[in-house]
């Protein structure tokens, strides 16, 4: 098939449509300018690629308030972000197709809390011209402990149950879809042989109670990854196989990636990252990827330094 501008929109449009329902319904997570990489007093962000455009807005407390994906001029989707202390109100998918603003594939997400004894978060799925999507209802335990999601539509009511299990020093949460197992989730800890302190995440997914994909991945207390190991279901789907490992290889004195060796049971190669700064703000604001030779620009906004002065403190 020929990727047209209107294929590519239509493409487009249909994931961001979709994503906030299957991705952000999963879990109600709030997103901060470390989710992008970036730190210091961060206003926005616009990120060029080969392939479009997007933006992002932070508040002065770093969380993200607004994100636009620009696919031309005039095709575009916004996403609003409203809070309340440290949970999230709101979070509203505005789509434009030729400049026009398209409230049938525009949707919120309404939030409502109720602490009166476990907390109970109620998420209202709506389009703009006032459709009735989904609605998920997240219950947490007496420890805060997200341990049930209830998916509610016109449809169906599908049911989430989260359990919490202690295997000695590692901790597991296994996710079951109206009973049989989607998701597990463990965690370890070791230390090596430089004294540095490893966290290995190991997040198996199934469908329908089968093996469908895995992944590793051990980081360093800053958060820095060391390495991911990928598998996959084996032809009979009862295990998971080995498909790849990538070792992450950091520029001295930062967290930035220099390199990610890529190494499969039938080779080995490297995935190079090559970056210009954007002085002392420790940013960077181009990054070249080979051998594929693709590219990354960001232009980063910051929010002015405020001067202390005998007043202010006084204030």
């Amino acid at each position: 098939m020929t990727i047209t501008k209107h294929n590519l929109y239509n493409f487009c449009l249909v994931l961001t449509f979709l994503l906030p329902i299957t991705i952000g319904a999963q879990e109600l997570r709030i997103f901060s300018k470390a989710d992008f990489n970036l730190i210091g007093n961060v206003k926005k962000s616009t990120v060029i690629t080969n392939y479009g455009k997007e933006e992002f807005y932070f508040n002065k407390e770093g969380k993200l308030t607004k994100s636009i994906t620009r696919y031309t001029d005039e095709d575009y989707s916004i996403t609003y972000y409203k809070y309340s202390n440290n949970e999230i109100l709101e979070k509203r998918l505005e789509n434009y197709r030729d400049g026009v603003f398209d409230k049938n594939t525009s949707i919120a997400h309404i939030y409502k809390i109720d602490t009166t004894e476990n907390k109970k978060v109620i998420e209202k799925i709506l389009t703009y011209s006032k459709k009735f999507l989904d609605q998920y209802e997240y219950e947490f335990d007496a420890e805060n402990r997200l341990k049930v999601i209830k998916r509610i539509n016109d449809e169906e009511i599908d049911e989430t149950t989260i359990e919490y299990t202690v295997y000695g020093a590692e901790k597991e949460q296994a996710y079951y879809l109206n009973g049989k197992l989607l998701k597990s989730i463990r965690e370890s800890y070791k230390t090596n042989s430089k004294g540095e302190k490893l966290k290995t995440v190991l997040t198996k997914e199934f469908i329908k109670g089968k093996p469908l994909k895995a992944e590793e991945v051990v980081t360093k207390e800053n958060g820095s990854i060391v390495s991911k190991d990928y598998f996959t279901a084996d032809a009979a789907e009862t295990k998971f196989v080995f498909r790849k490992k990538e070792v992450y290889t950091y520029k001295k004195d930062n967290q930035v990636i220099d390199k990610i060796t890529v190494k499969t049971a039938k080779k080995t190669y490297d995935v190079t990252y090559l970056h210009q700064f954007d002085g002392e703000n420790g940013n960077w604001i181009k990054q070249v990827i080979s051998p594929d030779n693709t590219y990354i620009t960001r232009k980063i906004q910051y929010y002015p330094e405020e001067v202390v002065t005998e007043e202010t403190i006084k204030n």
